[in-house]
């Protein structure tokens, strides 16, 4: 992200058929729930949130990460919260979404644009979070999943200590709880190198992300084609002027924190 720029039992069935054979790329996700369905296709969202469906694919995303009705849902670095009003309309009046910025971004960027979406109780059940990634200060053990779409490189020129922002992540999930992280990619090998510049590429480089997970305890448990693009210039910024228009190269890992 670029500062302002930046199941039901068919669902769970289908989602294992991916699962079964391992973090294995799922070209095609599972199907949406009546729920997911209802959540994206609801005259109530905003236009321009409709406007960026095409691109981010939000019904089978949403399956793929298994947001289900009742859920407890954390948006890590939320920004307008356009997934937090997708996940807060799937998970119902049951569940609970926590959207989180990091305040130091939302003085300049979004705290009008988040709080015009929460206007007028329109979205209940979302609690805004306004607090550090280096201190999320998050209930022990109380989602059901976390979701960073977009974000994680972010976290690289947010933080000095990205593990211990991974490690917050992990003491707030429940035994099973998913984190769902889907982002742009940089060219294999990269690191972090086109993620720790504000001003640069926002791109992570995948085989980093799993490695961080993984260092703090996550199993990953499947990974999405779904929003990848062979066609890619992994080296260019996605919110530069040549790049208008066309999608990045984005990899989606589903986590889960062992039972």
């Amino acid at each position: 992200m670029k500062t302002a720029a930046c199941m039901h039992a068919l669902v769970t069935a289908a989602l294992g058929l991916v699962l079964a054979t391992g973090p294995a790329a799922a070209k095609e996700g599972p199907p949406a729930t009546a729920a997911i369905n209802a959540a994206v296709d609801s005259p109530d969202r905003p236009e321009a949130d409709r406007k960026l469906d095409a691109a981010r694919k939000p019904k089978e995303m949403l399956a793929f990460f298994g947001v289900k009705p009742g859920m407890k849902l954390l948006d890590l670095f939320t920004a307008s919260g356009w997934y937090a009003e997708l996940e807060a309309r799937v998970a119902g009046p049951t569940g609970e979404v926590y959207a989180q910025n990091p305040p130091e971004f939302l003085q300049k960027y979004s705290d009008k644009k988040i709080a015009e979406r929460l206007a007028g109780g329109r979205l209940p059940t979302v609690r805004r979070w306004d607090h550090s990634l280096d201190a999320l200060e998050l209930p022990a053990a109380h989602f059901d999943g976390v979701i960073a779409n977009d974000v994680f490189h972010d976290f690289f020129w947010l933080s000095k200590d990205v593990d211990g922002i991974v490690k917050q992540v992990f003491a707030a999930l429940k035994p099973g709880g998913f984190f769902a992280i889907v982002d742009h990619a940089a060219p294999a090998g990269t690191g972090d190198a086109f993620a720790r510049n504000r001003d640069g590429q926002h791109r992570i480089d995948e085989a980093l992300v799993k490695e961080k997970l993984a260092k703090a305890g996550f199993k990953l448990e499947a990974e999405s084609d779904l929003l990848r693009n062979p066609d890619d210039d992994r080296t260019k910024a996605f919110y530069a002027p040549e790049m208008q228009g066309k999608n990045t190269d984005k990899f989606a890992l589903l986590f889960r924190r062992p039972k």
